[in-house]
């Protein structure tokens, strides 16, 4: 088809090249955007103690061992490392496998933040190789750090607790505690405070792949900023030799924007 001015010359070939960068910003535009916190390339980083460990797939045979030797080593293929998961790439396969279906990814935020939301990424279902991969339902815990924080967290707690146990009085379901201490799943790992701030569920149905969550009205009322936070991810949608997390993020406010000033770009660290 050919596209002619009023003046008959032919602009096929400018109004193509003007879609063409239309789509282009569009396609390469952050769909939320919102600042995330996690992004490594920023200056987040993962917390080994407070991770699970990447998952790695033992070859079955004899033949295998020896090309698992000669590609990975000792017949093991090892899945991309936890850090994967603060990236913005998100394509079929980069993502950072764990074993089983549950798991933890702990988190250095750039800086100490104010958090409001949580967005968990996550291919479409057209282009996934096994969306039963896919986290589903998970919780967000925040370190406790700094006697301010602990003094908050002290009267979340206290509250939590008290329309807790008036739920119990009015014969409701209540949660087994009140998200607060040292979970269990990381007693042996960490000795700090921690304090549940957000439980959400990732919907691989939904036409969204990437899936934003508010966290705890008391929360982000109390004006509790976290420097570290950890992704617990506590089931999966079915399968059950591994789970595949494409991307964590965090968003809210920085605690103060003139620590900002004292940090260096990401590029120009070591």
């Amino acid at each position: 088809m050919t596209i002619k001015a009023s003046d008959g010359q032919d602009v096929t070939s400018l109004i193509g090249n003007l879609v063409e960068n239309a789509v282009s910003s569009l396609s390469n535009k952050d769909v939320l955007s919102r600042a995330d916190f996690a992004l490594h390339s920023a200056g987040a980083r993962t917390v080994p103690r407070l991770t699970s460990p990447t998952y790695e797939l033992r070859t079955p045979s004899k033949s295998w061992q020896l090309l698992g030797f000669l590609g990975s080593g000792n017949g093991v293929a090892i899945g991309r490392p936890p850090v994967t998961a603060l990236h913005h790439e998100v394509h079929n396969g980069y993502c950072w496998p764990f074993a089983g279906a549950q798991g933890t990814l702990g988190v250095n935020l750039i800086q100490p933040t104010l958090i409001n939301t949580i967005s968990i990424d996550h291919v479409a279902r057209e282009v996934a190789t096994d969306v039963r991969s896919a986290p589903r339902n998970m919780q967000v815990w925040g370190m406790i750090d700094g006697k301010d924080n602990f003094e908050k967290a002290k009267q979340i707690v206290a509250e939590r607790e008290r329309r807790r146990q008036e739920a119990i009085e009015r014969g409701e379901e209540v949660p087994g505690d009140v998200g607060f201490g040292v979970p269990g799943w990381l007693s042996r790992r960490e000795e700090g405070l921690f304090v549940r701030i957000a439980e959400f569920s990732y919907d691989v149905r939904s036409e969204k792949t990437v899936q934003t969550f508010t966290v705890y009205d008391d929360v982000r009322e109390s004006g509790l900023d976290f420097g570290t936070v950890v992704l617990r991810i506590r089931d999966n949608w079915g399968q059950e030799a591994f789970t595949c997390l494409y991307r964590f993020r965090v968003h809210g406010k920085l605690l103060t924007l003139a620590r900002s000033a004292n940090v260096l770009p990401f590029c120009q660290t070591t």
